[in-house]
């Protein structure tokens, strides 16, 4: 199987962020055992093993154990080739099949090479740990997300696909690791060789573990699933004669959110220096924020409002339509649109993790908010014809349509400003819209406050104030934030970057002043993984 892969770099200082945790799951086939399991030391242990032959106690194997403690972010395997994109891990999800699942990690990755390094989790880790969410979208069949590394790497250096080794040599696997779930170890083959099987690669699995545990498993312990019927079946001997990868799966009931710790991983008799108790990160929600303390009006401005009515929108509600207290009486306030670069000549879209549409529009994003509990897609960003980074967003309008179809504007002052929670892979802008015709008259150089992109999620309280105008806007009608809440047609969350692909999630928005905008954090969509 083919999935993205990290390069060489130096390991990054990365801060401590926390993880949210509301339970644990089970898989399909097997349930956990109840009790815990103690940490291993001797493959030759009888609790340890899965079951060799003693031919097997010592194969002589190239592959050198990683120790997630050393701070290495890429695994000697030991069948690398000349491309150097071995032994790195990637992370994978079920999101090509409509599933919604995706693992948050305790920092942000990325080095100055990849935005998907895993340096940072390494080193705060001593491993690759994070938190499992599970979500089930449209699935048929339970929902996972995964990890895993490639023996060779890529092909050639401009053919992507995994290439294969003979692993055999290994005499199978050990692994050290902390999982709140039983996790699923299966061995990748090539693209070709998963088809011809159905997709039912072999597997063992390990049991969960709170404070950590080291496995020694033989690649004859290694079983296609029970659930594969189909008439080419592959042993776990014959799967090692042409492996590409090793993956962790972690699949359950939808709802699962649970954490994990992959801390050592080497051949059938290595991991004799793994390290207990195995990290595992902390249960409290990822980026807490306490309201703000509500801006006191300028004793200047006697006519500016003092209070609002805007009822902070959290999307796994499942609300359509935010509640912006400004609605002028047309009901077409608080809807989410979108919009794009297509009328200057980009080429730009959001792909959207299902259809729009319900029984009154094609447009409508009540499907979006149900699949997301946000409103969620991929920014697919694409220049076309314009000269500048192309861009895409979404918004909503305050006051809604006058009988003319424009975006009326409406006295948003005491607000005080927004909060907002959200999920991107690119740096979005917030923008105050405010109406064609003054839009027009600023050029279109909106109020607008740069947001930090954010992939374990965030929350924002933003002051009207806040919001100014571009640095290259050099007209003269000038407008800060606050004259422009004054006179608010809509909110837009703009994403504008290089040509690529971004996704995004925005989970929350209210006012400043009352808003209660929080971390829920439902995954982005991640649309770049193939199915496994």
């Amino acid at each position: 199987m083919k999935y993205n892969k990290f390069h060489k770099k130096p390991i990054l200082t990365a801060a401590l962020a926390s993880l949210l945790f509301v339970g644990c799951g089970y898989l399909d086939e097997l349930i956990p055992p109840d009790h815990e399991n103690p940490p291993i030391d001797n493959p030759k242990s009888s609790s340890s093993h899965f079951g060799v032959s003693s031919s097997t106690h010592h194969p002589n194997s190239p592959f050198e154990t990683w120790y997630g403690y050393e701070g290495y972010p890429q695994i000697q395997t030991g069948f690398g080739n000349e491309t150097e994109t071995y032994g790195y891990w990637f992370e994978y999800a079920d999101d090509l099949d409509g599933g919604r699942s995706r693992i948050l990690w305790p920092t942000d990755k990325g080095n100055e090479y990849s935005d998907d390094a895993m340096d940072p989790i390494i080193e705060l880790c001593n491993g690759i740990c994070g938190t499992y969410s599970l979500n089930k979208g449209t699935l048929v069949y339970n929902p996972y997300v995964g990890i895993g590394f490639h023996l060779v790497g890529d092909r050639e250096a401009f053919d992507a696909t995994p290439g294969i080794a003979d692993a055999s040599s290994m005499g199978g696997v050990c692994v050290s690791y902390a999982s709140e779930m039983a996790v699923s170890l299966e061995m990748g083959l090539s693209d070709e060789a998963e088809a011809n099987i159905g997709y039912a690669v072999p597997f063992v699995i390990l049991p969960k573990s709170y404070t950590g545990t080291t496995k020694f498993v033989a690649w004859s312990d290694f079983k296609q699933p029970s659930w594969y019927k189909g008439a080419t079946m592959m042993s776990g001997e014959a799967a090692a004669k042409q492996l590409a990868s090793l993956r962790f799966k972690f699949q359950g009931a939808n709802g699962t959110l649970g954490r994990f710790n992959i801390a050592a991983i080497g051949p059938y008799d290595g991991c004799e220096a793994a390290k207990y108790p195995i990290y595992l990160p902390t249960t409290t929600e990822p980026n807490p924020v306490d309201p703000p303390d509500p801006i006191i009006p300028d004793p200047n401005d006697p006519l500016a409002p003092t209070t609002n009515n805007f009822e902070t929108w959290l999307g796994n509600n499942n609300i359509y339509q935010i509640q912006t207290g400004y609605d002028n009486g047309s009901e077409t306030s608080g809807y989410w649109f979108s919009y794009g670069d297509d009328v200057d000549g980009g080429a730009s879209v959001i792909v959207w993790p299902v259809p729009p549409g319900n029984d009154y529009s094609d447009n409508a994003m009540d499907p979006i908010i149900d699949a997301c509990g946000g409103l969620c897609g991929t920014a697919v960003l694409s220049k076309g014809t314009i000269t500048y980074n192309p861009y895409v967003g979404v918004g909503f309008a305050l006051a809604g349509e006058s009988t003319n179809g424009e975006l009326e504007q409406v006295d948003a002052a005491g607000m005080g400003g927004v909060c907002i929670t959200y999920n991107s892979e690119v740096s979005p802008t917030l923008e105050m819209s405010l109406g064609e015709e003054m839009d027009a008259a600023i050029g279109y150089a909106f109020p607008a406050v740069s947001l930090p992109k954010s992939t374990v999620g965030t929350t924002k309280f933003i002051k009207w104030a806040d919001f100014k105008q571009p640095s290259w806007y050099k007209g003269s009608v000038k407008v800060s934030g606050e004259q422009a809440s004054r006179m608010l047609a809509s909110l837009k969350f703009k994403m504008q970057a290089a040509q690529g692909s971004y996704n995004f999630n925005i989970q929350a928005i209210g006012p400043y002043n009352g808003g209660t905008c929080r971390g829920t954090f439902t995954a982005v969509p991640n649309n770049n993984k193939k199915r496994h």
